[in-house]
């Protein structure tokens, strides 16, 4: 989103804390920042982001209202390393987070 105030920011685990081992809890790649609203929707599995950073919507949710919260659907997270792949993965994967939409300009 660009927002540059890192006192609001978030470091969120891409890999759930309680779903982690110890070394996926304290790997750096573990994680990206992210904004509260984003947080919030990261952790309750209702946005993801493709490995480009391409975000990722829950069509469990109508696209109005996230809209209503201000995502569009064509946010991406620039800087994701080959190191997060593998926990974007495991964040979107057909047993972890159901009716996934992408969402593609």
């Amino acid at each position: 989103t660009g927002f540059d105030k890192l006192n609001i920011l978030v470091a969120s685990h891409i890999l759930p804390w309680a779903e982690a081992d110890d070394n996926q809890r304290l790997d750096v790649h573990n994680g990206i920042l992210l904004s509260p609203t984003y947080d919030a929707l990261f952790d309750r599995k209702l946005i993801s982001f493709e490995n480009d950073g391409k975000i990722i919507l829950s069509n469990t949710i109508e696209l109005d209202a996230y809209q209503k919260i201000g995502v569009t659907g064509k946010e991406k997270i620039n800087s994701l390393s080959e190191f997060n792949y593998d926990y974007l993965e495991k964040h979107t994967s057909v047993n972890y987070v159901r009716n996934m939409i992408f969402f593609i300009e």
